[in-house]
């Protein structure tokens, strides 16, 4: 029983409940993207009419990259994180899609 208890340590606890998290969002995606009332669909993630889109497909996978990469440094240290790498992540993504527009307005 002791061993149990150990296993349950605040990097293990925090690493189930994110996984039990991606799970949840996995299976409600799943179920939205079924869903013949719901105009969700999860192929729009990484295609533009029903072509893969490299840029949406490169970005999607960026972001998932990089959110388990922010997460795993929570995870594994987080009594030391630095409050500038929520702000290097959050800056990042900001600066990308306003860039995205910016580069968007100019084509049209």
């Amino acid at each position: 029983m002791s061993e149990i208890i150990a296993f349950f340590t605040v990097k293990t606890t925090l690493s189930l409940l994110l996984a039990l998290l991606i799970l949840m969002v996995i299976m409600t995606m799943v179920a939205m993207h079924r869903n013949p009332k719901d105009s969700f669909d999860i192929k729009d993630l990484v295609s533009s009419d029903g072509k893969l889109d490299e840029k949406k497909f490169t970005r999607f996978g960026a972001w998932v990259i990089s959110t388990w990469g922010f997460i795993y440094l929570i995870i594994s240290n987080p009594t030391t994180f630095p409050e500038w790498y929520f702000i290097g992540y959050m800056g990042a993504w900001v600066a990308n899609a306003i860039f995205d527009k910016y580069v968007n307005s100019k084509k049209e």
